[in-house]
């Protein structure tokens, strides 16, 4: 018959190797956190805030974060990727994020006009 000092040391060490599975199989970090940015946008919990501000970002126009994060949230993505493309590559832009909304309201109507039938 086991003492009981032997039966608190085989349950510690079910413990320990416990603690060593959950350090394994850790899914914290791939489970949703909050991302800080800035003090404007403190949480961030969706992919298209991420990406709105990370175009605002990049366009270096964060007056207008929440309208890149609305978009992001409305408009195709591919609308958005090239006239980010676009703005991105033009030579000697002064104004990327201008350029930018162009692009985007060029795009759309190309579309509009393209799903619209021929009369």
């Amino acid at each position: 018959m086991e003492s009981l000092k032997e039966i608190f040391s085989k349950l510690r060490e079910k413990e320990n190797d416990s603690k060593i599975q959950s350090e394994l199989f850790d899914t914290e970090e791939y489970s949703k956190k909050k991302v800080i940015i800035n003090d404007k946008h403190k949480y961030i919990s969706k992919e298209y805030q991420y990406f709105g501000l990370r175009l605002a970002n990049q366009l270096g126009d964060m007056k207008r974060a929440t309208m890149y994060i609305k978009w992001a949230k409305e408009k195709p993505r591919v609308v958005l990727e090239q006239a980010y493309s676009f703005a991105i590559d033009y030579p000697n832009a002064k104004d990327r994020s201008r350029l930018f909304m162009w692009k985007v309201a060029e795009l759309e109507r190309g579309m509009k006009a393209a799903k619209e039938p021929p009369a």
